[in-house]
Parts: structure tokens; sequence; C-alpha cells
């Protein structure tokens, strides 16, 4: 594409240079530059691209967008704009045309991303339909998982994974939408068949500064969506339920509690599972689902309506999700001869917590143990809630290593504990994540429940600048087969 068609299309402040020349890609990394790619100069949060601008010639680089021109340097083009991220995105889409021929999903919210896309792909691999996936654990595309750095990419990248899937004969990508993609233009220009708005509790206000800014971020990512699926059970979501359907949005509502579109009752949970009902505006529908939780009927019921809006009949996806053990890494019974439950779960924020454990209260019989902790330079206001709902519905709490990055994992432990000890004192603290784990198989008794919370699928600690692969649920299956042989209950 040439510069001067680009200008022609977006924002600019000022252009020096060569308009006539050719370019084919854009990027925000000065190393992945080559002839043909623009190099977008981003103002990060630790920093910035103007500094990396004569690295980036030096690969081949005849652009640059840049929001300042520190140091001309001879023979370089500059396009000058006010931002940089969004010019950058905006060149990307221009170039790249990321969603067309294939169709976008997205999902939004503070808990349950997740699990949706997952279960959303369930549904389609049911029916032998391609599709593919964006978020939290990774780009999956076909058989392969590729990890990611942010639960939505930068737009660049973001567009090179859509077209990639395009490339697969992939038809539809499930996506989930994080607060900072709409905040910082990653997902700018796309446009969406549905999308999903599950829940809003307090999170990334480090980010936000404000409950009331991370509800406008959510919101945003809705007026690129063609239909939008509102939980009204969630206060943000009845608020941005009526919200859009006054501003003439298509806004589709499910609840246990109000009246809405999707009704959900007669629900009833065991660590087998959850029945319930959904009642349509055509019909009933009595369903039983392989993984226990109100919060996962939630999930459940959300996917099953984005899907039936792909015109695949809702009995279809009734068929396709009670087929299924549930998501990985999401309220997932680790398997054991031991005489307790071991559970593994996302679970990292205060409302995640007690939802899990709500769920668990529902069928345990024996003590309810938890293992988590909380990451560094986050929100510190949420150490302490977490701890209170461990506190409140745990007889024994473990506090851990849960990506400290650049703090003492001992004062995050410690800030934890405070909320724990409005309760009681049973608590313990091992930083090493692993040991804690072994320590609370080996010394668990008879009917224990025992989760597992924050790290799940995530295939890393990070501490300091490195991210230091891990494993947690093979980690606990090692501690679990570990104990089964010392007390004689190995499988033979």
């Amino acid at each position: 594409m040439l510069i001067k068609k680009i200008l022609e299309k977006i924002n600019y402040i000022d252009f020096i240079g060569d308009a006539e020349l050719e370019v084919d890609d854009i990027t925000y990394t000065s190393l992945k530059v080559k002839k043909g790619t623009i190099f977008a100069a981003i103002r990060g949060f630790k920093q910035d691209g103007h500094q990396y601008i004569d690295s980036a010639r030096k690969n081949g680089c005849e652009v640059i967008l840049c929001e300042e021109i520190l140091h001309p340097i001879e023979g370089l083009s500059y396009i000058v704009v006010n931002d940089t991220r969004v010019s950058m995105t905006d060149i990307s889409y221009l170039i790249k045309k990321p969603d067309t021929g294939i169709k976008l999903l997205g999902v939004t919210g503070t808990n349950g991303k997740t699990s949706i896309t997952y279960l959303l792909k369930s549904i389609y691999d049911y029916g032998h339909l391609n599709s593919g996936i964006i978020g939290t654990i990774g780009a999956v595309i076909g058989n392969t998982r590729t990890p990611l750095n942010n639960t939505t990419p930068e737009s660049t990248d973001l567009h090179d994974i859509i077209n990639e899937m395009k490339t697969k004969d992939i038809g539809t990508c499930f996506m989930e939408v994080s607060s900072h993609s709409t905040e910082l233009h990653r997902v700018r220009n796309l446009h969406y068949e549905s999308g999903i708005f599950t829940n809003l509790t307090e999170d990334h206000l480090i980010f936000h500064k404000t409950m009331e800014n991370y509800y406008l971020a959510k919101k945003k990512f809705f007026y690129q969506c063609s239909q939008c699926i509102i939980n009204i059970d969630d206060e943000y979501g009845y608020r941005m339920y009526n919200e859009l359907k006054l501003e003439g949005k298509d806004v589709t509502s499910y609840s246990s509690k109000h009246e809405s579109d999707y009704y959900i009752d007669k629900m009833e949970i065991s660590i087998e599972g959850s029945k319930f009902r959904l009642t349509t505006k055509e019909q009933q529908y009595y369903i039983f689902i392989k993984t226990p939780g109100i919060f996962n009927i939630y999930n459940y019921v959300s996917a099953m309506i984005a899907a039936s809006f792909q015109n695949i009949p809702i009995e279809e996806c009734i068929a396709a999700l009670e087929s299924i053990d549930g998501v990985e890494g999401r309220f997932e019974f680790v398997p054991t001869s031991l005489d307790c439950t071991v559970i593994l779960d996302f679970a990292h924020t205060p409302d995640g917590l007690e939802k899990v454990m709500e769920t668990i209260n529902q069928f345990a019989t024996g003590r309810k143990v938890v293992l988590f902790g909380a990451g560094g330079e986050r929100d510190k206001a949420r150490r302490t809630l977490m701890g209170e709902v461990a506190g409140r519905y745990c007889d024994f709490v473990m506090l851990t290593a849960d990506n400290p990055l650049g703090e003492d994992p001992v004062d995050i432990c410690l800030e934890i504990a405070k909320g724990v000890e409005k309760y009681h004192h049973h608590h313990m603290t091992i930083i090493d994540r692993e040991k804690a784990i072994q320590y609370l198989i080996e010394n668990y008794e008879s009917n224990d429940v025992i989760l597992l919370a924050g790290k799940s699928t995530e295939p890393y600690q990070a501490v300091g600048n490195r991210k230091i692969p891990y494993n947690e649920k093979a980690i606990a299956i090692r501690a679990i087969r570990e104990k089964e042989i010392t007390t004689g209950k190995a499988e033979k």
C-alpha cells in the first residue's frame, strides 16, 4: 500500500518524506521491522518507542509513525500523529483487513471470559465447525495453542492472528476483549457479530482509577457489536443493558433474578455438576452440565445464546455443552484416589474467589482449604479483600506466591493475612508455590476440599522481569501421586 493512500485515510499532523513508498506491514517492535514495514513509536508504560527509531532504521525501516521527531534521520519518512497507538491500529486495519472473511464474537467482563470462549469452541467443535480463540490461555488455531503476552494482543499482532486463522479456513474467532484493549485501541475498527458481558467487579483500578472508568471501558466495546448479550443479574450489567437498549442497540438479557430473554431457574448444584431450567420466548429446556456452580451456569447460558445467534440450534448447543467435562483449569477436578477433592481454578479476584467458594460450600462435607496469592504491582486493596473471602469461607488458608513481579511476596501474603485474620488465624505462608501444594496434599484430612486458586493454566510465575515456567496441574498431580504411593492408594 502506498504511503499517500494511507495518508488519505488517517488523521495526521505532518508528513515528511517520500509518499510514494510502498508498505505492507506495521509493527511497534523495532526488531520485527523489515523493508516495507512501518515502525510505530509507541510511548508505553515503561519504554518509549521513539528511542528505538534508529534501531528500526538499521533493520530496514523507511517509514516512522511517531508523535514527534526527536532527532531527524536522513533517508527516513515520518508520519507525525497525535496518538501513535490509534494511528497504528488504523493503519494496520487498512493494510490487513482482519475482519473481512471471518466472524468475530467477543466476550468481556471481569470474570468468565476464558471459560465462555472455550465453551463456544466446544459448541462449534461438536458441530464440526472450524473456530479459533484469542485470550488469556493463548491463541488457538487448529491444534496449536500459542501463548500471548496480553489477554487481547496489541492491534497489529491481533490482526496477524486473525488473518492466520483465515489461512487455516477458520470461519469464526472467539475473543476475550479486555478493558485495557478498548482503552488502548487494540480492538478499534473491528466489527463483532456478538458481544457478551459477564460481570464487573473491582479489578485493574491501578489502570482505570475508578469503577466508572472501568465500566465505560467495557461498555465501549459494545458499540462495535451487532448483538449485545448481557448478564443483567450483575448490577453493572443491568445498567449496561438499559443504557444500550435506550441507545437503540440490539440487546439480549439473561438472568436468574429478573424478567429476561433467557431466564434461568430451578438450579441444583452438586459435586457432579449443575442442573437448571432455561426458559426462552419459545420453549423451556432442562439442562445438566458436568461443572458445579451458579457462575458456571451463567457462562454456559451466555455461550448457548451467542452460538444460537449464529444459526446453531439451541438444542445442538445444549447437547454440545452437556457432553463436555468443562473448561481446562476452570473449576477443574484433579484426578485422585485420595480421600479428598482437589480443584484447580483461575479465581484471582475477591468476587471470583467468593463465587468458587460458594459453589464448594454446596457440596463440601469436610474442611474447605484454599491456596492462593496475589499479583505484585497490581491493585493492593483487593489483597485484604481476598483474605476476607478466604477467612470467611475456608477452614484453612495457605498463602503463597502468584506473580509477585518486583514486590516481595512475603509482604503481599502479610497483606492478605490481615483479611483472613478478621475471621480466624488458621493460615500458613509458604512462598514456594510448589512446596505449598505439596504441604497441603501431604497433610490433607479426610473429605478435605482443596482449592488451588489463581494460577490455573497460566504457564509461568512472573518474578521480577522473568517469567519462570510453571505448571500448577502437573505439580498437583505429582504431589497427589506421591501421597497415593505412600498411603497405598495408588492405582495399579
